[in-house]
């Protein structure tokens, strides 16, 4: 699907106007903005908390945003835009299936932007990777004055791994109006986790959007988050801290001061971040997963494992909706199977992957859609295929990993096959197939710390060893939270330590 990003400055200055074109007598039509993907409204009221919502929207505040794209809504259901970003800012998969649903039955009210931001929800949902950047591009092309389009299509561009063409894109989104903060950002972010990297190329953009909005959290998490990538752990958490200041809910920025703290080695104060960033989202329900993380880096697996256990029966018992308790079960069971995995627990990893079996049926029920059913089934069979792995059971595993390629196959994905090539890096590196296995692992996304970790292992035992220990390098200050780097870093930096 396309990119959902950050934020729009023109919208922050006194300069909005609302463009307003006489239907008949009795009915007007606010329209906004000009030179841009128009959004329209019949009532006055309803276009200003539209507006007031897409500002924090394009701020990357998407649960703040939503109380105001309701409110739009209230005061005009027939507010298509408005019900198109209801969906984006949603916080389960059931309430985005739900919302994005009434957006696509409006369709008879919606203008011609409107309408190919429709087509291209449809084709998402096929997971038609090539069709929606034909779309994206019909969309630039129809408002070739448009930010907000040319946003659009860079992200496009970049989910298909045309890394340059989306850099491209942003910077001319930026041309065309140097207040659009989500192109800046998103050009930032590229910088920063999409290689080729160049992290003070990523804190030049983010600097620029802090800049613009000095008082948004976000902007200062994202320039926390350029420190970081540059192992300047202490002024990131500085950055984390401001960002806190700046709105003492915002989840994101609390847990990224435990993200900080982690790093630090500072495990208590991270808990407790974790902790206050759950206590303050939405459904109380985030950063179990990075809390138990902290038990990774302290070297406990087992203790990582039964708190995220612990978790989901603690979630199991909320009274949220289904669906918000779902997403959170299947995150918690998702590392607990990588944690075993990992640590060559197959009983174990045999166990949580049958948990997480009717979870990904729900998930796919949530969100009804033909792309994620099919790749959730895909999940499915590639946690099977590992948990054979693990056990040793190498021709089973391969044969599960044939599934999901017949899976897969009416997918358009050019990223489609990562999981059925992982399988193939894993078995080979086992059974000892080194040339094989990176055969395979050069397949995978390159920015993944966990599939780099391995391509290095098997660098060093095909003999390369130069380029081992550049890889090793590399992830040993990756300094973004995720299992994968949980269950790597403290071996790495041995190693390296080591090897000094």
């Amino acid at each position: 699907m396309f990119q959902i990003k950050k934020s729009t400055a023109y919208l922050m200055t006194a300069i909005i106007l609302i463009l307003i074109a006489c239907q008949s007598p009795q009915t007007n039509n606010y329209t906004y903005p000009e030179n841009e993907i128009p959004v329209n409204s019949s009532s006055n009221e309803a276009m200003q908390e539209f507006l007031a919502g897409l500002n924090i929207f394009d701020q990357g505040n998407a649960q703040k945003a939503k109380p105001f794209f309701d409110k739009a809504l209230e005061l005009d259901s027939d507010f298509v835009s408005a019900q198109m970003y209801r969906a984006f800012s949603s916080n389960s998969a059931k309430d985005f299936a739900e919302n994005r649903d009434k957006f696509l039955a409006m369709r008879d009210k919606a203008n011609e932007g409107e309408i190919i931001w429709m087509d291209i929800i449809l084709t998402g949902m096929e997971d038609d990777d090539v069709k929606v950047l034909e779309l994206s591009k019909k969309l630039a092309e129809k408002y070739p004055s448009s930010a907000r389009a040319f946003d659009n299509l860079a992200g496009s561009y970049n989910s298909m791994d045309e890394t340059e063409k989306a850099r491209e894109h942003w910077a001319k989104a930026m041309e065309l109006d140097t207040d659009y903060l989500p192109a800046i950002s998103n050009l930032g972010f590229s910088y920063l986790f999409t290689s080729p990297k160049d992290f003070k190329m990523a804190e030049k953009y983010m600097e620029k959007v802090a800049e613009k909005v000095p008082q948004s959290s976000r902007a200062q998490i994202d320039l926390g988050d350029c420190y970081r990538a540059q192992n300047d752990l202490k002024k990131a958490l500085a950055s984390y801290v401001k960002a806190a200041e700046l709105d003492s809910e915002d989840e994101v920025a609390l847990s990224k001061a435990g993200h900080a703290n982690s790093f630090l080695g500072n495990f208590e104060a991270a808990r407790k971040n974790f902790q206050d960033a759950r206590a303050v989202s939405e459904f109380g329900t985030n950063s179990y997963n990075f809390e138990a993380f902290t038990y990774l880096y302290e070297g406990d697996p087992k203790k990582a494992l039964t708190f995220l256990e612990e978790a989901i029966k603690t979630v199991d018992a909320m009274d949220i909706p289904e669906s918000n308790k779902t997403g959170t079960k299947m995150n918690c069971t998702f590392n607990c199977a990588m944690i075993a995995m990992h640590h060559g627990d197959a009983e174990h990893l045999k166990k949580v992957v049958e948990m997480m079996k009717p979870l990904s049926a729900q998930v796919s029920q949530d969100i009804g859609s033909n792309a994620t059913t099919l790749n959730q089934k895909a999940n499915m069979h590639f946690w099977d295929a590992m948990a054979s792995a693990t056990a040793g059971n190498y021709d089973e595993a391969l044969a599960k990993a044939e599934m999901i390629k017949t899976t897969l196959a009416t997918i358009n994905d050019v990223n489609k096959l990562r999981p059925y090539h992982r399988v193939h890096a894993f078995v080979n590196y086992k059974q000892e197939n080194y040339e094989i296995a990176l055969e395979h692992a050069a397949k995978l996304n390159p920015d993944n710390v966990y599939d780099k970790y391995w391509m290095a292992h098997a660098n060093k035992m095909a003999g390369n060893t130069d380029i081992a220990m550049e890889m090793f390098n590399e992830i040993a200050d990756n300094n973004f939270n995720s299992v994968g780097y949980a269950l790597i870093r403290n071996e790495v930096k041995e190693m390296l330590a080591s090897a000094e």
